[in-house]
C-alpha cells in the first residue's frame, strides 16, 4: 500500500468521524437554544431553529462530502503514479486536515462553551478559559488551513531535512 492509498483511507476515517460528531452534536446545539430561551423569556421563533439547525447540518455535510471527495481525487491520483514517500502535497493536505479538525472541533464546542453567559451575574477568568481556549483552537486551525506551506517547511526543518 503506497502513501496515497493510507492518504486516501485516512480521508475517508475522517470523513465518517466528522459526520458521527455532527449527528452525535445536533442535540446539544438544540438544547443552546432551548436553555437561551428559558433565560431570555421571549421565544425564538421556529423558523430560527430550523435555520440554524438546518445551516449547521448543511456547513457539516458539505466539509463531509468534500473530504470524501478529496479521499476519492487521491485513490485516482493513487493509480497513476505510485511512490513510497509522501509528496509535500500529500503532506500540505495532511496539515490542512488537520486545520479542518480544529476548526470543526472548535466550532463544535465553542457554543456550549458560553452557555453560562446568560445565568451568570459576573463573568470570572476561570469561566473563560474554555471559550478562551477554544478560539485559540480556531485560530490554529484557520493557519494551518490557510498556510499549509509555512508548516511544512517548518517541520522538514525540524527533521533536518530543509
Amino acid at each position: 500500500m503506497n502513501s496515497q492509498q493510507v492518504t486516501a483511507i485516512a480521508l475517508r476515517l475522517i470523513s465518517i468521524w466528522l459526520l458521527i460528531e455532527l449527528i452525535l452534536n445536533l442535540p446539544s446545539l438544540v438544547l443552546v437554544f432551548s436553555s437561551l430561551e428559558q433565560y431570555q423569556q421571549p421565544e425564538i421563533p421556529l423558523g430560527a431553529y430550523v435555520g440554524i439547525i438546518g445551516a449547521f447540518l448543511l456547513i457539516g455535510l458539505f466539509a463531509v462530502f468534500l473530504i470524501h471527495k478529496a479521499a476519492t481525487s487521491v485513490l485516482t491520483q493513487a493509480k497513476t503514479g505510485s511512490e513510497n514517500s509522501l509528496s509535500n502535497d500529500s503532506q500540505k493536505v495532511l496539515f490542512q486536515l488537520a486545520g479542518l479538525y480544529f476548526v470543526v472541533d472548535a466550532i463544535v464546542y465553542l457554543p456550549r462553551s458560553l452557555g453560562f453567559i446568560p445565568s451568570a451575574t459576573d463573568i470570572s477568568i476561570s469561566s473563560m478559559l474554555w471559550p478562551v481556549g477554544l478560539v485559540f483552537q480556531l485560530a490554529i486551525g484557520l493557519w494551518l488551513l490557510s498556510n499549509s506551506s509555512f508548516w511544512l517547511n517548518c517541520f522538514q526543518k525540524l527533521r533536518g531535512r530543509a
